[in-house]
């Protein structure tokens, strides 16, 4: 039996097995980034989406400042030869700035 690696939260694998876009998760990723970018904390954030309803990835309604982060530093959410884009350059950019800078 093959086993299939997991893949990034606001993805899916369809019938033929390529990865494709999981809409309603694919806007949960791009309010992470959103709100991240606007300078709100991972707890900030994880409070907001607690509130909006809008579970994790494995269906938690509670978001980890971990899975946050995980999200935050994923380039794949620029489009990669496997994954279609889900954010923009600017905004990936602008996040990865203020996590420079708040990693200091």
């Amino acid at each position: 039996m093959s086993e299939q690696k997991r893949i990034a939260f606001g993805y899916n694998r369809n019938e033929s097995n390529r990865i494709i876009v999981n809409e309603p998760q694919a806007l949960t990723v791009k309010l992470i980034f959103e709100l991240y970018a606007e300078g709100k904390s991972l707890e900030k954030i994880s409070s907001q989406l607690a509130a909006c309803e809008i579970p994790s990835a494995y269906n938690n309604p509670k978001w980890g400042k971990q899975a946050l982060s995980k999200i935050l530093s994923y380039e794949r959410y620029l489009g990669t030869d496997y994954y279609s884009r889900i954010i923009d350059q600017e905004l990936y950019d602008r996040v990865l700035k203020i996590r420079q800078s708040r990693a200091k």
